[in-house]
């Protein structure tokens, strides 16, 4: 947990960084596209910061106002970030707009402008390496968008730096105005894909279909344990998972016996799929008439047991 804070906060530096760079070179250089990624990176920096504090908090365990924990709050800080993107992105096509309609306008230093993004560019990717790597150990979605945020500022800090290069070679003014268009472009698809996901962790969306299944195969090992099972339910908060479900079980089943197959169920889900907290609820079958053809019992039609369960699983103590 302290080398994910960290690395957090590796991205937080760096960005600062890189958004004070470009933004004092574009405003010197008189050029949109680079003070353009001045304010992607400026966002970026705020990702971090977001990150960094969300990260904190969710970090931490469950408490007496927040029994599910505090996963949410990487969420929460997700759908502010993409807002953010998406007002920063208007501004920036603005900025493009006008570029084109007065493509006159000189860019000055443009040897300046090359170096800042080129070193912009090798610096970035490396960092989101390294948030790459601490997303995959810990599934935590606000390193995961931080990683992607730095990603695709360092390549579009590449292609700017490459048409800086073009621009110096031909003259042409308006390919800065091109240039900042394209940061714009490169906000809106990343704002609007941010937005989707973060939604998705406010609205409680469910496991993909890949976890579920993997959910049913661990039932299915203990089908000769249980009736049946129904009302699987699945939501996210964060990086943290719930399951929940309703197992049922012969009636004449001792409640002991019953406690152990869902401790055993439940340790088998969470090995499998880590950070999902699993909830059982047992019930007993209940034949509505004749005989269950499942665990055997009788049940008259005003609805009084004529028989004990005769089902009984070859249970295996050495399982829980």
């Amino acid at each position: 947990m302290d080398q994910k804070i960290n690395i957090a906060g590796i991205s937080v530096i760096t960005s600062a960084a890189l958004a004070l760079g470009k933004i004092v070179a574009g405003t010197a250089m008189g050029s949109a596209s680079v003070f353009a990624s001045g304010i992607h990176s400026g966002l970026d920096l705020l990702a971090s910061v977001l990150a960094y504090s969300s990260v904190s908090q969710s970090s931490k365990p469950a408490d007496e106002d927040h029994h599910y924990g505090h996963g949410k709050y990487e969420n929460l800080a997700a759908l502010i970030e993409a807002a953010l993107i998406l007002i920063a992105a208007g501004v920036i096509i603005n900025f493009g707009v006008r570029g084109i309609l007065s493509p006159g306008l000189a860019v000055l230093r443009t040897d300046l402008g090359i170096a800042v993004m080129g070193v912009s560019a090798l610096v970035s990717f490396p960092v989101s390496a390294m948030l790459a790597g601490a997303y995959r150990r810990s599934a935590s979605p606000a390193l995961r968008e931080d990683c992607r945020h730095l990603l695709v500022n360092a390549s579009s800090s590449l292609v700017i730096c490459l048409g800086l290069a073009a621009m110096r070679l031909t003259g042409l003014a308006v390919i800065d105005a091109v240039l900042t268009l394209l940061v714009a472009v490169v906000l809106l698809y990343e704002g609007y894909g941010h937005l989707k996901k973060s939604a998705g962790g406010i609205v409680d969306v469910k496991l993909s279909g890949a976890e579920e299944e993997i959910i049913k195969e661990v039932l299915a090992r203990y089908g000769e344990e249980y009736v049946q099972y129904h009302a699987l339910r699945s939501r996210r908060s964060g990086r943290d998972c719930h399951v929940d479900l309703h197992l049922v079980v012969p009636r004449d089943q001792v409640i002991a016996r019953t406690h152990q197959l869902c401790d055993a169920i439940e340790k088998d889900i969470s090995s499998r799929l880590p950070g999902v907290s699993v909830l059982i609820h047992p019930e007993p079958c209940r034949p509505i008439s004749g005989e269950c053809c499942t665990c055997g019992i009788e049940q008259s039609l005003q609805g009084g047991d004529s028989g004990v369960c005769s089902a009984k699983p070859p249970y295996d103590r050495q399982k829980f």
